[in-house]
């Protein structure tokens, strides 16, 4: 449980809107296990898959309504903390290819393999890996007419694995989440600038089709 529950820079599970969203989730449920599976779907579906830099405090992300594997799960782990559910922010190597369908040839620029985030949270003294990256309009949109062997769902108590067909190795848990961070998750970044404006186009590209309006926060 090391290191699984406290606040860091990024991963600010004490700031007032992530605390307020945690306890309006805890509001309604009894049990764990249901905290989580409500987080779970909060993170997946009210946080929209879109691209945005790495270094990011989970509650920016929250502001902004949108972010990519590396935001919604810092996200997702500063929520679980703040419920006092211990939960590791965590990385899967995947082929390039598997964001494809969502960008097209855009997925050249990134590394390969490709270092995609999750969560590993524990419930009920089980370490059990989930991934709300995808929300429900973009796997809709991109994933599900390919037919994909996957699903976005999770069952609240096996691990979870997107991109299924793409995994290259095992997945790591990081215990520090800042120093992770600042390190991009292994992955490479363009310089700032050209990242915010490709990830800008490729956003505008993707929402297009998923219907996906930007908060005004963000702008």
């Amino acid at each position: 449980m090391t290191g699984a529950l406290e606040s860091t820079y990024y991963c600010d599970h004490n700031h007032p809107d992530v605390c307020e969203v945690a306890r309006n989730i805890k509001k309604t449920r009894n049990t764990t296990e249901s905290i989580v599976s409500e987080t779970f779907l909060y993170v997946r579906d009210d946080i929209a898959f879109g691209f945005d830099l790495f270094e990011q405090k989970a509650s920016e992300t929250l502001k902004k309504g949108y972010g990519a594997c590396w935001n919604k799960s810092l996200l997702l782990v500063a929520l679980l903390r703040c419920n006092n559910i211990p939960a590791h922010f965590c990385s899967v190597p995947l082929k390039r290819d598997f964001i494809k369908p969502a960008i097209g040839l855009w997925h050249i620029l990134a590394n390969s393999p490709y270092n995609h985030c999750l969560v590993q949270v524990n419930v009920n003294d089980k370490w059990t890996i989930v991934d709300a990256v995808l929300d429900k309009n973009t796997f809709e949109s991109f994933y599900a007419p390919l037919g994909v062997s996957w699903e976005i769902d999770w069952n609240g108590k096996d691990d979870m694995r997107l991109y299924s067909d793409s995994i290259l190795g095992q997945i790591k848990v990081y215990h520090d989440i800042d120093k992770t961070i600042n390190m991009h998750v292994g992955n490479k970044e363009l310089p700032t600038p050209l990242a915010k404006a490709g990830n800008g186009l490729v956003n505008k590209i993707m929402w297009q089709k998923t219907g996906y309006s930007p908060r005004k926060a963000s702008a």
